[in-house]
């Protein structure tokens, strides 16, 4: 369980989580329904490495995926013919979750490092009800990883690490994704469905060896998490920045209009610049902000695919 206090509070209640639950298997079902197939989720496309296995096939039946007609054996007896498929068992889905300090910074709805929580709990889920195995890993203050599981009470120490209290001490200040590129890139087996969610900062072309490791033996997607405090610098005058884990502070003239337009130029670089590595990689990328629906973005993400 989660453990709440008034002091420290999780990024995420456990109604929130089993809220989540619930839309994702509203939705779940919803899509279910429309495409008449059996494991059909909200977010299985994320993950084009894996597929289904062709198996036979049989004539037209009202409901099936036009994609999935068998045109050579159409052709061939002139009637509608289906290809069917046999349902993958065993597919697995790891999620990485990046706890740095710099995920506890958060200017309008929440914290990146709870949007963070979000969208690993929504793809949990979502695997879970296409009766995958879900495992993962936590960054922050080291890394914990967290063996496969296929049930909600499996996956729950997970998601509930993945939401638990900002617990930053003064050796995670330098704890982040690209920090334990090294272990994670030994640990992930070959054809896994790999989601890493993070904000990837640090993350380098010193990095793309790794990355594309990873992108190269699993079906692997970032999902940026972002805040629109980060994007640009608002001219809110003299600022007192204190990193999260302590540390020295740092003094800001907002007013500086040349400040605030070398900020934006340099975010817009790292940001192009992170995109440019991860298509190198093969690793697709996602940008979620933490001031909307992170269901809805993900959703549309979906789409897009």
């Amino acid at each position: 369980m989660i453990t709440e206090t008034a002091s420290n509070p999780p990024l995420l209640s456990t109604k929130e989580l089993e809220a989540l639950q619930w839309r994702v298997m509203e939705k779940w079902q919803r899509n279910r329904h429309k495409t008449r197939a059996p494991h059909a989720g909200p977010f299985a496309s994320f993950f084009r490495g894996q597929g289904m296995e062709p198996h036979d096939s049989r004539p037209y039946q009202p409901g099936d995926d036009i994609r999935h007609m068998d045109w050579r054996a159409t052709a061939r007896s002139g009637r509608a013919i289906s290809k069917v498929f046999l349902d993958e068992r065993g597919r697995r889905l790891f999620l990485i979750v990046d706890r740095h300090p710099g995920m506890f910074f958060g200017t309008r709805r929440e914290l990146k490092a709870a949007t963070a929580a979000r969208c690993a709990a929504i793809l949990a889920f979502s695997a879970l009800a296409a009766r995958e195995h879900v495992a993962g890993a936590i960054i922050g203050d080291g890394i914990r990883f967290f063996p496969p599981a296929t049930t909600t009470n499996g996956v729950l120490p997970l998601l509930y690490a993945a939401a638990a209290p900002a617990a930053v001490s003064s050796a995670a200040r330098n704890d982040s994704l690209a920090t334990h590129l090294p272990v994670l890139a030994e640990r992930i087996e070959a054809g896994m469905d790999l989601c890493l969610i993070s904000d990837f900062h640090g993350l380098t072309d010193a990095h793309a060896p790794l990355l594309r490791n990873l992108g190269g033996s699993c079906a692997a997607h970032a999902l940026q998490v972002w805040d629109p405090g980060e994007e640009s610098l608002e001219d809110a005058g003299v600022l007192r920045l204190c990193p999260p884990g302590g540390g020295a502070a740092l003094t800001v003239d907002t007013h500086d209009a040349a400040l605030r337009a070398h900020y934006g130029r340099t975010m817009t670089e790292r940001r192009q610049a992170l995109a440019r590595l991860l298509q190198r990689c093969g690793v697709t990328l996602t940008r979620i902000a933490t001031h909307r629906d992170t269901l809805g973005q993900l959703e549309a993400a979906h789409a897009g695919y």
